[in-house]
């Protein structure tokens, strides 16, 4: 007699469906106990401040020079309002100076939201899809889904491991690998770390063009540090 597969078809999938719907709609799991999606790690909170150290890199190919910069950003996440589209938003003010015997100067306004699995911020009016929830290890994502932008694949990383960042120290953090590739003649790598209640902690940002002895044309190489932080 031949197996009937239709049936049992039916079953994993009305199975499979149940356990989707109780995961990410439900936020539970089977046995009632809330699902852990690591929005933490996000620091979608008001009132909160970030202190980054910046350095830059720029290799000029037109004046044939390289200059370096270093400075300081601040970002507070100022308050919550509401967009047009009826989403509860983060107004992200942004100040910069040179070191801290300079008085801060407003730099730019972001914003950030995050959707039921999505977290989303928009730097220089792009959204860019930061993280994807629930966290887990090797998890990716288009980040560019939400922009004109060529589809851009993130992948999570060292998922809830410690991470010590000069004189900061922190319980649970995150990569997210946003660019890797590497050729002869250029490099492009660019990768962010979150830490649960805080947000992004580090990112780092390479984009060059070589010649074929490892010369560097043209291009940027530059950091954010998180050197403090509070609420």
């Amino acid at each position: 007699m031949l197996r009937d597969y239709t049936n049992k078809t039916n079953y994993f999938y009305l199975t499979g469906l149940l356990l989707f719907i109780s995961i990410f709609w439900g936020c539970e799991t089977i046995d009632g106990e809330p699902v852990y999606t690591g929005e933490e790690y996000f620091g979608f909170t008001t009132d909160k401040w970030l202190l980054y150290k910046v350095d830059s890199i720029v290799y000029d190919d037109f004046l044939g020079e390289v200059f370096t910069y270093s400075y300081e950003v601040k970002e507070i996440n100022s308050a919550f309002f509401t967009y047009n589209s009826g989403e509860k938003k983060m107004r992200i003010e942004r100040f910069y100076r040179e070191n801290d015997q300079q008085n801060w100067r407003i730099k730019n306004i972001w914003t950030s939201y995050v959707q039921t699995t999505q977290a989303i911020k928009t730097e220089e009016n792009i959204s860019f899809v930061k993280l994807s929830f629930p966290v887990s290890e090797k998890k990716s994502w288009d980040g560019n889904i939400y922009n004109v932008l060529d589809k851009q694949v993130y992948t999570f990383s060292d998922v809830h491991k410690p991470y010590e960042l000069g004189n900061l120290t922190f319980d649970s953090t995150l990569s997210v690998i946003q660019n890797n590739f590497l050729t002869l003649i250029g490099e492009e790598f660019q990768f962010e770390i979150y830490a649960t209640k805080v947000g992004m902690i580090y990112k780092k940002y390479v984009d060059l063009e070589k010649e074929i002895d490892g010369t560097i044309i043209r291009g940027v190489d530059y950091s954010y540090t998180l050197i403090d932080y509070g609420y």
